[in-house]
């Protein structure tokens, strides 16, 4: 889906005791002049955008709402103050691929709360008709990831896929809306005080102009920069698994009786030849567990013909050898039977999970429609829409309406929270009953293996000549046996933990070596194309506004910040005022052009009184007339300006615009006859 967003209309109403007040502007698809007489509201005008997009976020971290006491307070009828009742603002939007939805949002009025807002799916201004709506929040948490949230919403519909970047505490967000349109809108009173003035920096996302502008202009670098990111989190994952390895060594050791020498220490270092190298007691001595292997088989060989005959000791020895076969027989069954309870008990856990993970969404579901009930809705989402049971999962049949006492959504949300406390301690409950039988499977284990070794040296012992070892002889034997049983299935496992340390080591070195690539060499040569031709348009604009305050050809784009620079430094005290108003115009227009062609640019430019700083008229001229050509480009420009009507049309004369102009002394907001 290709990113962009046109504005087709915008509608303010505010009701008062004296009636009803309002108007309705209709912007075209290219350059768009809202003129107007200071103080008559047309800064109102494309602050009501920004406030029903619930963007005022960019402004500043306040819940204030950024609009004139016309809409939020009082506001002259006929010349009397009257207060506002009630108001509210409505913007009809259009994507990239035509789709068209209205959104209104309420300003002041008891019955909706300002976090409300309402999307109707099609052109609720410029048509008529009955049209579907839904409700959504903004400007709280959630509003930018949740199902219910407007930003998420207005991503999707601007066909933006909003990366997750990296906080200043160490956690990661989505690259919020609000960071990205201070490249597409310029409010009058702080936004002409220097380029990128209002990039939100209380969000705590690390580097966000630099971040804003790597997705807006497309670049490879903000590609690169999310790898990072992951290449990070990957060898942080293959870290913690290494050090889980080392534990679960470090516990088999000590089952064992084992001492683990020269144990690994972090992952970086790797894993030697003389690490993880498990030892026994021998004595006071410490020896490898290769050498007691060994010395213990040598033992075992050499006892194995020093007892003298046991002859009368063979009918005992046929009696052990039953039992012991019956005992061995026994405990493989119980094992076999636990292994099957085990899996039973882990595919019961895995079921209670999904359960819990759906109950889990229909809760947040609830919880969301609880959000916008307590705002005003009256469209709060329908749970069961999909038909689906949000307790069991079952599908319904259409007799899903059949209570007249439907739960409302308190009662929802507590009833599915118990459900999840019950699911969770019937999880619990079976975890510990896994618990229960691997402890039982250790020691089914150890006798398994004891039983084996008794069967083995009784028939042994049977078999053997008249130099039967004597009973001695053969606990002692057991004994050595059994040792070197459990010293050799130690081995073996810490020999496969070696192997997967190994694994881990070489991947976490793999992630290293791609992390230093991706660190070196940010801008890719597609990058640096983008770059240049940013400062290839800044230039020629600058030229065409007549800027002076430096040469044209000395001023870059630093390719770190991606602002404009001259000798390595930001442009800024040593530019007059009115030059600073030139830099920043075809900074905008800059990213814009470059951003829209290859980028993530929305294709959207609104400039509230641009002419600022007695900028002169000539170079406003040729603003214009270049809004007007990006235009027949595609773009969407909007300028809310106090001059007049005749300079206009005379700067505009030959271009293709579209001229919103109110009479001399006229307000934005008028009486509404017939409302």
């Amino acid at each position: 889906m290709t990113s962009g967003l046109r504005l087709r209309a915008l509608r303010l109403r505010v009701t008062t005791s004296a009636g009803e007040l309002g108007r309705t502007i209709r912007f075209g698809a290219g350059l768009s002049v809202l003129r107007a007489d200071n103080t008559s509201g047309k800064s109102t005008a494309l602050q009501a955008i920004v406030y029903a997009l619930g963007l005022e976020g960019m402004l500043s971290p306040s819940q204030r709402v950024p609009l004139p006491h016309a809409m939020t307070d009082q506001i002259d009828v006929d010349g009397q103050p009257r207060q506002v009742e009630k108001s509210w603002i409505e913007i009809e939007v259009e994507n990239a691929d035509g789709r068209v939805v209205t959104v209104r949002r309420g300003v002041v009025g008891a019955d909706r709360d300002r976090r409300l807002v309402t999307v109707t799916e099609g052109a609720a201004i410029t048509e008529n008709g009955s049209l579907p709506s839904s409700d959504f929040f903004v400007r709280r948490q959630g509003a930018a990831q949740n199902e219910a949230g407007f930003h998420r919403f207005l991503a999707e519909f601007m066909g933006l896929r909003l990366p997750r970047v990296s906080t200043h505490d160490g956690g990661e967000v989505p690259l919020y809306l609000e960071t990205l349109f201070p490249y597409y809108f310029v409010e009058q009173k702080h936004g002409w005080s220097g380029v990128q003035a209002r990039i939100p920096t209380y969000m705590g996302i690390r580097d966000v102009g630099k971040r804003s502008a790597e997705y807006v202009l497309g670049l490879d670098v903000f590609e690169r920069t999310l790898l990072r990111q992951r290449l990070r989190s990957t060898m942080s994952e293959l870290e913690s698994d290494w050090q889980a390895a080392c534990l679960k060594a470090t516990e088999l050791a000590a089952n064992s009786k084992l001492v683990i020498r020269n144990p690994p220490g972090r992952i970086s270092g790797g894993l030697g030849e003389a690490s993880l190298i498990p030892v026994v007691a021998e004595g006071t001595a410490w020896i490898p567990i290769t050498q007691a292997i060994e010395t213990l088989t040598a033992r075992l060989t050499e006892t194995a013909g020093d007892v003298p005959s046991a002859g009368e000791a063979a009918s005992h020895i046929e009696a052990d050898l039953q039992f012991l076969e019956g005992a061995l027989r026994e405990a493989l069954a119980v094992s076999a039977a636990l292994a099957e309870e085990e899996r039973e008990a882990r595919t019961y856990i895995s079921q209670v999970e999904a359960r819990i993970d759906a109950l889990r969404e229909d809760l947040q579901r609830h919880l969301d429609s609880q959000v916008l009930e307590s705002y005003g809705s009256a469209k709060s989402h329908d749970l069961i829409a999909e038909h689906v049971c949000p307790t069991c999962h079952q599908e319904l049949n259409d007799g899903s309406d059949i209570s007249r006492h439907a739960m409302s959504a308190a009662e929802s949300i507590t009833y599915i929270r118990r459900q999840v406390a019950t699911f969770q301690s019937m999880r619990d409950d079976h975890e510990r009953v896994l618990r229960a039988i691997a402890i039982r499977r250790t020691s089914l284990s150890a006798q398994v293996s004891q039983h084996r070794t008794d069967i083995r040296v009784a028939r042994d012992t049977l078999v053997s000549a008249s130099s039967t070892p004597s009973v001695a002889a053969i606990s002692r034997r057991l004994s050595d046996q059994a040792r070197v049983n459990e010293l050799e299935e130690r081995y073996a496992a810490l020999m496969d933990l070696r192997t997967e340390l190994e694994r881990l080591a070489r991947d976490w070195a793999v992630q290293r070596d791609r992390l230093h690539a991706a660190e070196s060499g940010d801008l890719s040569r597609d990058d640096e194309r983008k770059i240049e031709a940013v400062e290839a348009t800044l230039r020629s604009q600058l030229a065409a506004y007549g800027f002076k305050s430096l040469r044209v050809e000395e001023i870059d784009i630093d390719r770190t910040t991606f602002r404009p620079t001259h000798d390595g430094f930001d442009l800024g005290f040593d530019l007059s005022a009115s030059d600073m108003i030139r830099l920043i115009w075809a900074y905008l227009f800059s990213l814009l052009e470059v951003g829209q062609a290859t980028g993530n640019h929305a294709g959207l430019l609104l400039f509230d009184e641009p002419r600022q700083q007695d900028t002169a008229k000539t170079s406003y001229g040729a603003l214009l007339a270049h809004a007007s050509r990006m235009g027949d480009k595609g773009a969407q420009i909007v300028f809310a300006t106090s001059e007049t009507r005749e300079s206009l049309l005379q700067m505009l004369s030959g271009h293709h615009y579209e001229l919103i102009s109110l009479d001399p002394g006229e307000k934005l907001l008028l009486p509404i006859d017939n409302p």
